[in-house]
């Protein structure tokens, strides 16, 4: 068994571990506390449980969408974690009147009313400023975050409560999934807004780029060998957070073209092998880009890790064909294909 296999199955009983205390008194307590305000070694408990799932898990109550309250288990913005808050949240019992549950912090915009206090330092949340600037054909935001007290902290605090501030005005999944860059600022810009303003801006990016499409790009250089990149656009990791797998099929073809691209027979052979991959593969895993390229196309799929039988699957389907060979590579957050982002 490999190290990252040993490590799942630790998580997948930390899980279990957790949903079962939950069920048979950790529900009880927890109401019964947030009830009366009497926590006792509660925190310690659910702290311990937690961070048996992942040592850098954090966990917060608060008030539920459907239910009087929300129990959240949160990475923090890491990949890596946010696939275990994930697979935690996918293993919880129904929701009830009183608890829901959710793998990312969700937004809560009514803390722009709330004076922090960090590092000694009082923060009225409501000051804070920002800039926005939009890359539309990324569709992602960079976000320049300004408050008065900034001078008076350091860079990883500023860094802190500009990321804090952000989580609770958008929701941890759409800072992911929207913001580029965060950047804390001792200055404000002319063209600063309040921070109010911030979901606004992006829900109008959202409504713009509602659509998951192909772009075709040719990245070659003429005359010479020519690369075809078809990526899916916009390309977020965080609408599949259980697919952490990266696998990269490459297929041969013969070269008969001075530019190393298929001729319309080998191209529609392509095409037709795809089809059958993607038939076979069913639901289990999501083809995200492909590269064509000096007698070679790759393939880049994504599946769940804890899956075994997508990556069987996709195993089975190289293994009687000469002409194509499979890598797999453990990768949450997509950094393998993010130059076709």
């Amino acid at each position: 068994m490999s190290i990252q296999q040993d490590n799942a199955t630790v998580q997948t009983r930390a899980i279990s571990a957790f949903w079962r205390w939950w069920s048979s008194e950790g529900a009880g307590h927890l109401s019964g506390a947030v009830t009366t305000g009497e926590y006792r070694d509660l925190p310690d408990t659910l702290d311990a449980m937690v961070k048996a799932i992942g040592p850098r898990l954090g966990w917060e109550t608060g008030p539920g969408i459907h239910a009087r309250h929300q129990f959240c288990v949160s990475g923090g913005g890491d990949p890596g974690l946010r696939v275990l808050a994930e697979r935690w949240r996918r293993a919880a019992p129904p929701p009830t009147p009183t608890w829901e549950f959710t793998g990312a912090r969700r937004r809560q915009p009514g803390m722009l009313a709330v004076t922090l206090e960090v590092a000694g330092t009082s923060i009225h949340l409501g000051l804070s400023r920002v800039s926005v600037t939009l890359d539309e054909e990324r569709a992602q935001a960079k976000v320049r975050l300004h408050h008065p007290v900034f001078t008076r902290l350091t860079p990883g605090y500023q860094h802190q409560v500009a990321s804090m501030l952000l989580d609770w005005l958008l929701g941890e999944d759409d800072v992911q999934r929207w913001i580029g860059s965060i950047t804390a600022a001792e200055t404000e810009r002319p063209d600063s807004l309040p921070a109010t303003a911030l979901p606004e801006i992006i829900e109008a990016m959202t409504a713009r780029h509602a659509y998951t499409g192909w772009t075709l790009k040719d990245a070659g250089i003429s005359p010479g060998p020519r690369t075809i990149i078809r990526a899916l656009r916009p390309l977020r990791w965080i609408d599949h957070p259980l697919l952490d797998l990266h696998t990269a099929i490459q297929i041969g073809y013969p070269q008969t073209r001075p530019d190393g691209l298929p001729d319309y027979d080998e191209a529609i052979d392509l095409h037709q092998l795809e089809e059958d991959l993607r038939a076979a593969l069913g639901p289990r895993g999501l083809l995200v880009a492909t590269q064509t390229l000096n007698g070679r196309r790759i393939l880049h799929y994504y599946t769940d890790s804890e899956d075994q039988n997508g990556r069987d699957m996709i195993d089975r389907f190289a293994e009687t064909r000469p002409e194509i060979e499979v890598n797999h590579t453990h990768d949450p957050g997509w950094t393998l294909i993010r130059p076709f982002t």
